[in-house]
């Protein structure tokens, strides 16, 4: 793989009042840069394996309990697991090598499905017994995560970040409804244990591209004394609190993603109640979320470092949601709801894009997995407890009320944001 020779040590950080210098050799292009076009791959198809199971599997509870709160379970579980061990798997991602990390958890996955799939149609075993394997296997996919997100910085350098970042949020979204899709098509065509070997093979082939992308840059550590796992793990929560950039956007991300999930949940109940869309129409607005969000993805990658005071399009995109949602709320019909969909899609991009690119840049590399094991452990929680909320709700008041009360409390938080994150604000 050529590498640029001019590329020097940089400041990617500090830590401690110290800076945390980062090697950003890599080459001249994204593209060239076989070990992260070969990631980037592995990464999209474990996605994609992800999408796929989880869809396999809740099939397969509905149609073999028809129970709800089997269902329940299933989501508690996956739940609880990521919240218990989403910063340890962080941890870890920082003290280990991270592609035999990745490699682990793509191996173990790929087994643990093959392990369901005979589980539930050779063995027949108990909903407990199929539960904890399912645990095991959302603890195993934890780890892929965090080593592959704190890679990026190192692998691509600094100037491509930018890039990359829109990148992997395009394929990660492609992967997402090709995933969704798929499975219900391989359900129904060959049945839930093929389905669920289908997975098994994602993952199995998530590792070959992880394997063959070569070695991942070496972790620049700041400090040489050896330290615990225990005192690695505080740490994290230490620096993210005494940095108030990273704080910050630990703060935001999460209560963005828990807004913008509720309402996109609201917009679908709006969409059979309120609208009577028919089966396209539906399918139209599903389409529209992820098209949007690929379409600010694109804009942000188009811009590169023509974008300016990144900061404050943060709270521009996070400030216009809050309208978005209002004005979904009074539209009447499915086909004039379909453009703002696009529109607020393209704003959530804005968003979570360049707080990413925050943390991929002011991060030091060696924290990288921790930050984005807590980052995870709290994204991964906030969505679901904004979705009972307003699930409730909706019932009781009308999804479109509910959307309207959603909108405005989405534009009171983020002027309140705007005005008191100075940290991001102020971001070049």
């Amino acid at each position: 793989m050529g590498m640029n020779p001019s590329s020097e040590p940089e400041i990617m950080g500090y830590q401690d009042g110290q800076a945390v210098l980062h090697n950003t050799k890599a080459p001249p292009t994204l593209w060239s840069n076989v070990t992260f076009r070969r990631i980037l791959c592995g990464y999209g198809i474990s996605v994609f394996g992800d999408c796929f199971n989880g869809i396999a599997i809740s099939l397969w509870v509905l149609q073999t309990t028809g129970s709800a709160k089997s269902m329940a379970a299933v989501q508690i579980c996956n739940m609880a697991v990521s919240f218990l061990f989403g910063s340890v798997a962080g941890t870890v991602a920082d003290r280990l090598d991270r592609r035999k990390l990745m490699l682990a958890s793509d191996v173990f996955r790929g087994v643990m499905a093959v392990l369901i799939a005979i589980s539930l149609f050779g063995w027949q075993a108990s909903f407990p017994v199929v539960l904890l394997l399912l645990s095991l296997s959302m603890f195993s996919s934890l780890f892929q995560a965090p080593a592959f997100h704190a890679s990026v910085a190192s692998m691509v350098g600094r100037e491509h970040i930018q890039q990359a970042t829109g990148t992997i949020h395009m394929v990660d979204n492609l992967a997402r409804i090709s995933g969704l899709a798929a499975a219900g098509v391989a359900v129904a065509a060959f049945g839930g244990f093929v389905a669920i070997l289908i997975t098994g093979a994602t993952f199995l082939l998530s590792a070959v591209c992880v394997l063959i992308a070569g070695r991942f840059p070496e972790v620049q550590r700041s400090v040489s004394q050896q330290t615990t796992f225990a005192q690695e793990w505080r740490s994290s929560f230490g620096y993210i609190y005494r940095n108030p950039l990273i704080r910050s956007i630990v703060l935001l991300n999460p209560v963005l993603i828990l807004f913008f999930m509720s309402a996109m949940m609201l917009v679908q109940v709006m969409a059979v109640k309120v609208w009577e869309a028919n089966p396209v129409q539906f399918g139209l607005i599903e389409t529209c979320i992820p098209l949007g969000y690929m379409i600010g993805s694109a804009l942000l990658i188009a811009s590169g470092k023509r974008l300016k005071r990144r900061g404050r399009w943060v709270f521009i995109g996070l400030i216009v949601l809050g309208p978005i949602y209002i004005f979904l709320a009074n539209v009447s019909s499915p086909i004039m709801a379909l453009p703002v969909i696009v529109g607020g899609g393209a704003m959530f991009a804005c968003c979570t894009m360049l707080t990413q690119i925050m943390l991929r840049t002011a991060v030091p590399d060696e924290l990288q997995g921790r930050v984005y094991g807590v980052v995870g452990t709290i994204t991964s929680t906030a969505p679901i407890m904004g979705l009972t909320v307003v699930s409730v709700l909706a019932d009781q008041w009308g999804a479109a009320s509910v959307l309207q009360g959603v909108g405005i409390l989405l534009l009171a938080t983020g002027i309140l944001a705007a005005t008191t994150l100075k940290s991001i604000r102020t971001y070049q």
